[in-house]
């Protein structure tokens, strides 16, 4: 067959997945709501659901990517994962207690795990090499740009609906309609997608300088925090274990440790977040998305900027500045947990979310800039696969360990010991990247 034609911004399959996305981050923004107000579940449950995406997308990762590998296609698998998603919104739209939404995100979870790979996989074969760093940040722009459709839809739906349907037929309804525009993601990717040529354009996947500064594109931080399987897929990669023996002994081993810790109190603190909002601040479940909303705007705009600017500064240094930043936000958070909320907790809560969008640019361009930088020349593709399992490990302690927390202990503790541990992790970055002078070479 003929390889795909790639238009003058990107190939028209990328728009295919747009509905696909929406409705992707529908699901993760309201999965933790829905749980507790519509399946009668509590926060434990939440983190059960969280854990159990987690673990069916380390088994579908491998699988379907593998898999996919084999037998050299594509198409197929992006649409086995796109149907299978769809009727993981259907099962829960439909859901009427806390196993049913378990099995239905298990479902889910499995299913999206073969979205991605093949995805990725697709744009490698189809894109010349020297435009592969150009075509992934224009993916993940996409990406990120419907990860903010999604939000604005469904605060928009949470606004009006409940007030004709209730509130709990109104969060069914949405995810009923997030699956009808998954169909529709299905159709364009049968109709918009052809297989690639069996012989790929670019037989040798190295990783390309030309993609730092783009890997964490279009990466809204909920999407990570929410599906970390993403990152552990690389542990069933070949020559894995190798390269984490040969990296023990290295600074970046360091960075590795120092990284876990940072992913791990961003886990602890946000993973109950949305809950927090709503159990403690009397937020309704409208706001909760605009709040979001608002975060993710900042985060979209502010990728490519920051990965201009880490380009030429000590990478390490900003991911430390972003932590410290970080530190006032979660005492903000701490503070509010432990006293009685005010009248004002919504909007003070608005303004630090403001700052997270920012930290997060930073941290997430700087995280992989820093570990390609410390990585020994050609090995960086592997050194960011081991990092990146390093923060799906992290987020899947992290995610089991908050909610432990907030059920036995209570948010006020629960974001206090997320406070000390980042504060650890900034005092530990500071130090690293000052005897570390090769996070600051241009690549």
């Amino acid at each position: 067959m003929s390889r795909i034609r790639i238009s003058s911004f990107a190939p028209r399959w990328f728009f295919a997945l747009v509905p696909y996305r929406i409705s992707e981050g529908l699901l993760i923004n309201l999965l933790p709501l829905f749980v507790v107000q519509v399946a009668g579940g509590t926060v434990t449950d939440v983190g059960k659901v969280n854990s159990l995406v987690a673990f069916a997308g380390v088994i579908g990762f491998s699988f379907w990517g593998n898999l996919s590998d084999r037998v050299k296609r594509r198409r197929p698998f992006l649409m086995i994962g796109i149907a299978g998603f769809c009727l993981c919104l259907f099962g829960m739209g439909s859901g009427d207690n806390v196993n049913q939404v378990l099995k239905a995100c298990t479902l889910g979870g499995f299913s999206m795990a073969a979205v991605i790979p093949s995805a990725t996989a697709l744009v490698m074969d189809t894109v010349p090499e020297e435009r592969i760093g150009d075509y992934f940040g224009r993916f993940y722009l996409i990406g990120g740009w419907s990860f903010i459709i999604a939000l604005i839809f469904g605060g928009v739906w949470l606004s009006v609906s409940p007030e004709i349907f209730g509130m709990t037929e109104a969060m069914r309804s949405l995810f009923v309609l997030a699956g009808i525009g998954t169909i529709l993601s299905l159709i364009l990717c049968f109709l918009w997608i052809k297989e690639p040529s069996r012989e790929p354009i670019n037989r040798q996947r190295q990783f390309t300088p030309a993609l730092l500064g783009r890997l964490s594109v279009g990466l809204i931080e909920r999407r990570v925090l929410f599906y970390p399987a993403r990152s552990i897929y690389f542990v069933t990669r070949p020559q894995f274990f190798q390269l984490v023996v040969q990296n023990l002994k290295t600074t970046l081993s360091l960075y590795y440790a120092f990284s876990a810790l940072l992913f791990l109190s961003i886990q602890i603190i946000y993973i109950p977040f949305p809950l927090f909002l709503t159990d403690i601040l009397g937020a309704t479940n409208d706001q909760v998305l605009w709040i979001t909303l608002a975060r993710s705007l900042v985060e979209t705009y502010c990728y490519l900027r920051v990965g201009r600017l880490v380009q030429s500064r000590n990478s390490i240094h900003l991911q430390a500045w972003a932590s410290g930043v970080r530190i006032g936000i979660f005492i903000i958070l701490t503070l509010l947990a432990v006293f009685h909320s005010s009248q004002y907790s919504l909007a003070i809560i608005t303004l630090t979310h403001l700052l997270t969008g920012l930290t997060w640019a930073v941290i997430g361009v700087s995280g992989t800039t820093s570990v390609a930088r410390l990585s020994p020349r050609g090995q960086e593709g592997g050194a960011i696969g081991i990092y990146n399992s390093v923060i799906g490990c992290s987020a899947i302690f992290g995610s089991l360990l908050s909610v432990f927390l907030v059920a036995t202990q209570g948010y006020g503790f629960c974001f206090g010991l997320g406070t000390v541990l980042m504060s650890l992790t900034t005092i530990c970055l500071w130090g690293l990247g000052s005897v570390t002078p090769e996070v600051s070479r241009q690549q």
